[in-house]
């Protein structure tokens, strides 16, 4: 077995400890029930945030048993680097940049911006550090995979996450009309989460980041990597009072799905089971209102 490099082995023993002090520090201080986010005011149990992960994680261990790695070779190191770093630095900043505006008073322009920024920093912004001249990028995403396997495997995983998150004995009561009066609201809120969050959060963190850290570290470095930075998209918007607090509870929430969604994209290569999970917690209880 090839031995991990000095900053692999660092981001995949680091990045553990951090899952597992995260909800254990929670856990220690009496804080067995989280706010799914700042604006929310049903609090979901601890369990009911990892569970669902970890249960959806075994199952994509186990199904298929045996699954070839799909990951291609990276044939230009230097370009892969600077392709990575570029992408660390917009998942970190940009999240820390509205963190510094929010604790400034102006949390009304940070909810007024969040989604509307999207497409610019995690979709524009991106491509054009991605470009590439001379041969084709090894790393371009593709939205239809090939072999059948790839479609029907990550099923289970995504069906059993789904029900234990929306529907399972710790998953948190479902939204209610007195939640959102307003239909059209609603509908607007709900198409623009379904854009902005099911589909350019996994296109930015799974298929460009995630890929890309991968390719450079190995695969669990490059899932606990880009699940700690997804967690960390969270600040400005899912506080929890105190800067502690508020990471912890992003780690074991946000942090956690991002290893499920993290590992169905690193053994399947399937962009859309990740965004079918996406949609699963953020949009299916919406539908069974």
């Amino acid at each position: 077995m090839k031995e991990k490099p000095l900053p692999a082995r660092g981001i995949l023993f680091g990045g553990l400890a951090v899952f597992v002090a995260a909800p254990a520090l929670l856990l220690a201080t009496g804080h067995d029930t989280i706010k799914p986010s700042a604006d929310s005011d049903k609090a979901l149990s601890l369990a009911g945030a990892l569970i669902p992960a970890l249960a959806g994680m075994l199952l994509i261990r186990g199904i298929p048993l045996h699954a070839p790695r799909l990951l291609p070779d990276a044939t230009d190191r230097a370009r892969l680097r600077k392709q990575a770093t570029a992408l660390v630095l917009i998942a970190f900043l940009w999240p820390l940049a509205l963190f510094l505006v929010s604790a400034a008073g102006q949390q009304a322009l940070v909810r007024d911006i969040w989604a509307l920024a999207k497409p610019l920093v995690f979709l524009v912004l991106p491509l054009l550090f991605l470009r590439t001249r001379g041969e084709p990028d090894p790393f371009r995403l593709t939205w239809r995979p090939r072999q059948a396997w790839q479609w029907l495997a990550p099923i289970p995983a995504v069906l059993v996450f789904g029900w234990l998150s929306v529907l399972g004995p710790l998953a948190p009561p479902l939204p209610t009309s007195e939640d959102y009066p307003d239909p059209v609201y609603l509908a607007v809120g709900a198409t623009l989460t379904f854009f902005t969050a099911n589909v350019l959060e996994e296109v930015f963190f799974r298929g460009m980041l995630q890929t890309r850290l991968e390719a450079l570290f190995g695969r669990w470095p490059g899932i606990l990597l880009a699940a700690l930075l997804f967690a960390w998209l969270h600040l400005p918007t899912h506080g929890q009072g105190s800067l502690p607090l508020t990471l912890g509870a992003i780690v074991a929430f946000q942090g956690f799905f991002g290893l499920f969604t993290g590992y169905l994209w690193s053994r399947y290569r399937n962009l859309w089971a990740p965004i079918a999970a996406h949609t699963a917690m953020n949009t299916v209880p919406l539908l069974l209102m």
